[in-house]
Order: C-alpha cells, then structure tokens, then sequence
C-alpha cells in the first residue's frame, strides 16, 4: 500500500492549496416567531442566537425571523429583548434540508426559569419527504454499531442478520431497491465508490453527530441514488475540552468470555485549537478493532471424516483502523471547514470449502479508504449566503494469497510451494488437486490462485448559493465528480492453461480475468505511452478510466403557515468514457483486422443529459397533524464494473462465444417515485406516522443474449453481456408510532409492509437463464425479488433516569431492540447438487422466486450505568446480541426449504457417488450442507467501559 500512503500525503497538500473537490452539502434553517407571552403580540428586534457559533437574527414588524445555514446537529439558542427575560432553548436539533420551526414566548417576569429543555420533535412538520434523523444520543444507547445497521431500524430498509461482518458494511436494500442504489454522504461527500456503487467508509459511532435517512423524494440537489440517502454529520469541537474512551474487549472478565474474540477501542478528543478561541476548534477520532471471527454463526462446523469440530470459523480473523477529524474556523462572516476520515480493512476471503484441510490458504485482502473535505461559507446576509465545497475521496483494495502476497510469479512456482510451504503443486503453472480424497472439500494447500489490485481516485467541487426571498427559498448549484478508475485482476498460477477442461460456464465464471490502467506486471499506467502496451490488444482499452459526472439544479422551498412547496429540477450529465462496438452484431468489422480487435472496433460512448423533476408538498394543518406527498425521478449510473473491460476481457470473442463480457455503451438507470403521507402528534407524548409509496425502476442492468458474427455472413453465434434489461415496481407502507419519554420510558417501532418485484434482482441473476435455454433468452417476467422482505417490524425501548432522581439509579439506562423479518423468497428445484455444476442439471419445480424461507426474530440489549465526578463520567456497560439466542435461518436450499439439507445424498445420483467413493463422501457432503451462511448469528455477550472528561462540569 507504498502508493496509498503517497497519495494521501500528495492530496492533502493539494487540498489544503487548491483542491478540486467534491460534496453535496446539506445545511438546515431555524424559523420562527417571537411574542410576548401575555398578551400575545409580537415583540420586534429581538435577538436570537445560536450559542456558540456567530449565527443568529432578529425578529421582523411581525415578530418574525429566520437563521440559514446552519450545520446538522443539536444547538442551544437564546432569545432575548429588552425589558424581557431572556430564555435559553437548549437541544434544538438542526437537520439537513428541513426547516425548524421554533416559536418563543417572551415573560417581563425575571423570576421564571431562563433555560428550558425543548422535548425532541416526533418529526420534522416542514418535510415533504419521508426524514428520519437519529443523534449522537441515541447512537450512544441503542445496541448497535455501523451506519448500516442503524440504518436498518427505520421503516422501509431490509438487511441480511449478519450481512458485511462485525468488520464490514453490511448491504442494505431500501423500498424494493437493489443494494447499489444509496448514497451515502458524510459530512457533505458522497462516499460510493463508482466501480460496483458499494462502500467502503466507516466512522465510529462515537464520531457521529447525526445520522439523517431519507428513503425517497429527496430535494434536487441531490442525485445518484435511486432508492435513499444516508447522511452522515460527524461531530464537531465545542469551546471546551473533552475526551471520551471507549474500550469494548472480550479479556475485561472471563465472567462472559466471547469465543468471537470482538475487541474495539475508541477514542475522542474535541475543543479549542487554542484555548479559550472558541472561534477555531478541532474534533478527532479513532478507532481500532480485532475480531477472531469475522462472520459469527449459529451453528459449529463438525467434520466427522477427519474427527474435528470448529465453534468458531477457522482463520477468519479481521482487524480495521477508523480514523476522522474535523477542524472549524470562524472568519467573520467566512466559515472555513477541513474534515478528514480515513479508515483501513484486512481480513480474510472466507471459503467454506478450504475449511476441513486448508483454512490457513484463505486469501486475504486490504481496502482502504481516505476521504478529505474543505467547505467554504459565507453569510452575505441575514438572507443570502453561498457555499463552496472541495473534496478528495481514494479507495484502494487488494486481494491476494497469503503467503506470496505481491510475489506473483510465486505463485505457480511448486518448487517454492513444496520448500516453504510443504505443498505439492501437479507442476508449474498448475495447482494442487482441486478435491480431496472423498470429492467435497479442497486438499490442504489449495488456493484460488487469484490475484486482483483497484484504485479510484475521486476529484470533485461543488457550489451552492442560497437566499430567501420572502416565503421562498431560492437555491441553485452545481458540481463536477472526476473519477480515475484502474482495475488490474489474473491468475498466476495460469489457470487459463486448464481451460479445455471446462465448461463454458465454469469459464465465465472463474477465468476472464480484468485489466484497465496497468500494464501487465500490475504497474500504474499514469500517462498514454502505447510503447508499453501489448500491441495484440486495442491501446484504448488499456488505458485508465476518467468518467466526469457534472450536475446542476434549482430549487425553490416555499413555505406557509399550512403548506410548504418543495419544487425543483436537476440536471445530470454522465460522461464515462467507455468504449462501445461500433457494430455490435460485426464486433470485428471497424477496424483493420477482420478476424481480430484493433482501436477502429471501438468508439467512445456518448455522454448521457438527464433532467430530474423533483416535487414535494407539506400541508401542516397544525403543529400536531401533517400531510405531506412527493413526485420524483431519481437518475444513476449503472456500475461501471459493468462497463468498464480491459483488453484481456476480449480475449474470448477470438475463439469462442464470450459470456459475461462487460458493455460500454450501459446507459443510466430509472426511477419514478410517487409518496403519500401523514403525521399526527397524540396527546403530548406519542406521534404516530403513515406513509404509502410506489416505485417505478427502469433501465436496469442484467445479463442478456445478443447475436453477433465474427464475419459478414458467418455463422450467428451468441454473447452474453450486461444489457439495460430488467425494470421493476416496489410498493407498501411505512408506519411508526413513537412514545416520548414517559415515565423515563420512550418507544419507537417501525413496520414496513413492501412488495418487490421485478425481472432481476442483481447484475448477473439472469445469467443461468441465459446459459440454460435453448432461444439463449432469459424471460422477462415479473416476480419477487431477492429481497422481497413483506414484512419488517423494529420496537426500540429505552429506559433511562436522568441525573438526579431515583437515587442509585440516576444515570441509569436499559435499552431493548426487537427485531421481526419475515422470510426472503427462493426457487425451488426438484434436486440440487452443491458439489460440481452447483445445480446446473437441477429443474425448476415453480415459479421464479414462488416460496419463502422462514421469518426470524431476535432482541438485542444495552444496559449503561454512569457514574459522576464533577467533569469526570465513567460508564460500564454490558451489550448483549441475540439476548435469547435464537436459532435464525437466514438462507435455505432451494431443492429442500431447509439451511441443514439439500436433499442430494437421498437421489440416485447421490447413492451412486456413495457406492463409488465411500461413507466418507456422506459425511463430508453433509458437513458441507452445515453452512454456516444459512444462520444468523449467536448470543454474544459483550462488556465495556467509557470514559468521559469535560474541562466543564459534565
């Protein structure tokens, strides 16, 4: 990782100077009226200010006033007029895009109480979408950890228990949406990586301020991201110093040891750069954690044929690094911000099959991920101001064997393999035996032999200016997204050189291998020097990939006393400097070579415009009762894993009919949403939110047959490449009902009913289809999706006794998660084989996706009891997953409906392999059918403490 480390130096120095940038910047504003408290009328002049910032205004002939620009987060904010009492609202919560609404009352009366505590909002009456917002004081309770997770607890979001590790993100599907269609923001810059639309980001949960969920019907600034956005803001310094410890490891007690080794210790620190200049603050976090198993499962693997039993899975270790900060710097009316996060992932590439005799030859990989920002802001006026925002984002990932690593022309060297590892390879070139002596599982010393290195360096600006004008706020904006994008991907071992073994599928699957921006030994290609490159090859397809994404957009926010209008348009355009066939059914026939490429077969494809309306009304009847609806179409770029080939990926169309080629010319993909709502506050404690939804998805990429001759009239053969194929409709409702505290108890539950159907639910999931039937054809009929999750319920609980009251049990707090899925949808085959063809003689014996697993439930568990010492808090605590241990099922076999069997021993085909090979065949098979994938995870018991100092009283 010697490059990254440079590049990280290299950019912060250019960002800090110059730096183009990137980010989509969310601020909030703050409204309301002032009166007097007795006889009503309104109190002109009065000042209002945001503590500890330079923001704040005064109040209009009508008592009227507003502040914009604010950062997301939690604010105190006084109020005062002469001849009055002033009066200090404290916990006023400032969300991206949404208008707070606080209307103050004003006593002649000194003796009243000038601080007052405001009660959170049940939510946010001035939105015209569905927003949910979480806080660093919630995030502190609940028995979660990553954005994703948390994520998962709002209405109309569907994860997979277990999905991305302890270490990893877990994907997450919004209303019906596939996995890659949210963005995710943190402190304004986008964190998707382009390549497969995933990311890599993390930020501890100590370094978080807010966490703002919008699930559709975003405003017009806003763009790539089909299904939601998850909106990070990470905290900031205050004018005093505090640190904050938190140690989370399975050695603190042997009381309730953790066999999965989970082992986190954070830390942060935050206040003045220089004391008692509050106008220049800094915030720093980091994070490091061990895990002895990454992927926790139910069940233990048991290996009778060898008489060996796991509780844990094998060499399935994982450690990360979480870094980030923030510095803040008022200059009058500027405000000049840098953010900084970086975080770093080893782990290993689980396979089940090398766990009876070769776990120690998983392959490993390294990501990381650096990610600076710069936001420029000025106040031009009480009305108007613009901000400018500057980023850099760079991803680095790396696979490889863990042994040779980056010694790649170790890794068909037998003679290395036998003197420094005891293995025998069949020759050079060439791995061990692919199965053991009974057929299922990998011999000791099989390795995948894969090797793959990517790069994205993201460069990326915009801007924004804003101003009220009366009742309407006006913004407009713009912005510009350069990606460099290189993908390097073989197998050393020449694997290739086995190819006439195989099928056709076996060789889509395993073999192509991918090159774009390096040459063949892995070496960054930085410039076009063609004297380097393989002249076999086209030069173009060899170079690195620059896409340029560009955007504008205006919008405007009307708001009334009882509506509020939210109507804008913006404008995408996608240039992604692909390379397409100028002829696709005479791939060959542009160039000079009619039986081979050359650069004259390709052409660049031509950038996309797309315009996005975006509409949003709010009819807050009162404070109490909203209805909100939203229209929108919401435009993104397919992956460009999809799209982007290197020339090697070509390779096939010389001599066979390719299958699983990459396609250039993929256009953007659609969706039009339509979103009704109501919100209705019961009594003064408890709220209840209904919200109904439809999705239109067009343009979706799957695999797909297309004809094609390797000469003008030859004979039709077929490709199976990525096509703009599939569409979809997801709809249902969204419902909350929320219980403020009451009693030191508060509620939340969440139920989504959801219905996802569609022609495909991935990038690939046509392609046995398409390999399959004999028209080459994969039918594009309507059925549920993958993630056809109908039902989903979240209960959130939490008890807490403030300082102060019930004696011994001040500061204490007991939180309750309860969580309800229903079951995903399979197709059922009469007969399935996970040895082989995996399935491929298997038949259908329903409908695409007509039967569903089991549904599952679990209760998770956080008790915190703090202690205080004047400017010192410490806080043990226990964490608790899976409170009663439930055997969840989240994966079952399509030819049985059960994770434990598939039903193959019981054919004839699999008594005939019984007869053949032995009873150690049985036992091995069924060992392998205990995979420790189709379970959710155990009860794990978790103890930490935090540590909390405050130059002030806490």
């Amino acid at each position: 990782m010697k490059n990254f480390t440079i590049r990280i130096f290299s950019i912060l120095l250019l960002l800090i100077i110059v730096s183009p940038g990137f980010a989509q910047t969310g601020v909030g504003k703050l409204s309301g009226k002032v009166v007097d408290a007795g006889t009503r009328e309104a109190l002109i002049g009065a000042n209002i200010v945001i503590m500890n910032t330079d923001q704040g205004a005064a109040t209009n002939v009508d008592g009227e006033y507003f502040v914009l620009n604010i950062t997301p987060g939690t604010y105190d904010v006084r109020v005062s007029y002469v001849g009055y009492a002033p009066k200090t609202i404290k916990e006023v919560r400032i969300v991206a895009g949404i208008t707070y609404e606080l209307n103050v009352e004003l006593s002649t009366d000194f003796t009243l109480p000038e601080i007052v505590v405001q009660d959170k909002k049940f939510f946010e009456e001035k939105a015209t979408n569905t927003v949910k917002v979480i806080d660093s004081d919630q995030i502190s309770r609940i028995p979660v950890k990553g954005v994703q997770n948390i994520a998962s607890l709002q209405s109309g979001v569907v994860i997979q228990e277990g999905s991305g590790g302890v270490e990893g993100n877990a994907t997450i599907n919004i209303r019906g949406g596939r996995g890659s269609e949210v963005l995710y923001i943190v402190d304004g810059v986008p964190q998707n990586n382009l390549y497969n639309r995933g990311t890599v980001t993390q930020v501890s949960n100590a370094a978080i301020e807010q966490i703002s969920f919008q699930v559709g019907g975003y405003e017009a600034k806003y763009g790539q991201a089909q299904s939601g956005i998850i909106n990070v803001t990470t905290k900031s310094g205050k004018p005093n110093y505090n640190i904050l410890a938190d140690v989370v490891a399975s050695s603190l007690t042997e009381t309730f040891p953790d066999k999965y080794g989970f082992n986190e210790y954070s830390a942060t620190i935050s206040g003045p750069i220089i004391p008692d200049i509050p106008e220049h603050t800094i915030f720093l976090s980091a994070e490091r954690g061990w895990y002895k198993d990454a992927d926790r499962s139910a069940i233990d693997l048991v290996f009778p044929s060898i008489n060996k039993k796991y509780d844990v899975l094998p060499n399935n270790a994982a450690s990360v690094w979480r870094f980030s900060g923030k510095t803040n710097h008022r200059l009058g009316d500027f405000t000049l911000n840098f953010g900084g996060i970086y975080n770093s992932r080893l782990a290993k590439v689980f396979d089940f099959r090398l766990v009876k005799n070769s776990s120690k030859f998983f392959d490993e990989f390294t990501e990381e991920n650096l990610s600076l920002s710069t936001k420029i802001s000025q106040t031009v006026s009480g009305s108007t101001y613009w901000n400018l925002n500057l980023g850099y984002r760079a991803f680095d990932y790396e696979r490889y064997n863990p042994f040779f690593k980056q010694d790649l022309y170790a890794y068909g060297d037998s003679a290395r393999w036998a003197n420094e590892l005891g293995v025998t390879l069949l020759g050079n070139g060439q791995r061990t035996r692919t199965t053991d002596e009974f057929g299922v599982f990998r011999p000791y010393g099989y390795s995948t032999g894969l090797y793959q290195h990517r790069e994205n360096d993201a460069y990326t600006a915009d801007f924004d200016f804003t101003s009220q004008v009366e009742n309407h706020l006006l913004e407009l904006g713009g912005g510009l997204a350069y990606t460099l994008v290189r993908g390097y991907g073989i197998y050393p071992q020449l694997l290739i050189s086995q190819s006439s073994s195989l099928t056709e599928e076996q060789k889509f699957a395993n073999l192509t291998p991918f090159v774009y921006g390096y040459d063949v030994t892995g070496k960054n290609k930085i410039g076009l020097d063609y004297t380097s490159e393989d002249p076999n090859f086209p030069y173009l397809l060899q170079r690195p990939r620059n896409p340029l994404i560009a955007y504008a957009y205006i919008q405007d926010r009307f708001e009334l006393e009882d509506i509020v209008i939210n109507a804008g348009i913006r404008m995408d355009y996608f240039d992604v400097k692909s390379y397409q066939f100028k002829n696709p059914s005479l791939p060959f026939a542009g160039g000079l070579n009619p039986n081979g490429w050359d650069n004259e077969d390709f052409e660049l494809k031509k950038a996309e415009l797309k315009f996005s309306p975006r509409l949003g009304l709010g009819f807050p009847v009162t404070q109490s009762t909203v209805f909100h609806a939203q229209y929108g179409k919401f435009i993104q770029l397919p992956e460009l894993n999809d799209m982007y080939a290197g020339p090697y990926d070509y390779e096939d169309w010389l001599s066979f009919e390719p299958q699983g080629s990459q396609n250039g010319g993929l256009n953007s993909e659609e969706t039009t949403q339509y979103e009704v709502g109501f919100r209705q506050v019961l009594g003064s404690t408890a709220a209840l939110n209904i919200t109904l939804f439809y999705k239109n998805i067009r343009g979706l990429v799957n695999d797909a047959n297309a004809q094609w001759r390797r000469t003008d009239g030859g004979q039709i053969l077929n490709a199976y490449y990525s096509q703009n194929t599939d569409f979809g409709t997801t709809k249902g409702l969204a419902f909350s009902f929320d219980i403020s505290r009451l009693n030191y108890l508060s509620l939340s539950a969440q139920y989504t009913y959801s219905v996802a159907e569609g022609t495909g639910s991935s990038t690939s999931s046509s392609a046995t289809a398409v390999f399959r039937n004999n028209d080459r054809l994969a039918p594009k009929v309507i059925a549920p999706l993958n993630f056809d999750q109908r039902h989903t319920a979240v209960i959130n609980v939490d008890f807490f006794v403030p300082q102060g009251e019930l004696g011994f049990l001040e500061l204490f707090n007991a939180n309750f998660l309860f969580s309800y899925n229903s079951g995903r949808p399979y197709t059922p085959m009469d007969k399935w084989n996970l040895i082989g063809d995996n399935g491929i003689i298997s038949q259908t014996k329903g409908y695409v996706n007509s039967q569903y697993g089991p549904s599952s439930f679990r209760v998770d568990l956080k008790i915190e009891k703090s202690f205080m010492f004047e400017n010192f808090r410490i806080s043990p605590y226990v964490w608790v997953e899976n409170l009663f241990d439930a055997d969840n099922i989240v994966a079952v076999y399509r030819s049985t409906g059960s994770p434990y069997t598939t039903g193959w021993l019981n054919t004839e085909e699999g008594k005939a392999i019984i007869a053949n090979v032995g009873e150690g065949y049985a036992q091995d098979y069924q060992s392998y059918e205990r995979n420790p994938a189709n379970f959710g995870i155990p009860r794990t018991i978790r103890l930490g403490l935090k540590i909390n100092f405050s130059t002030l009283p806490l």
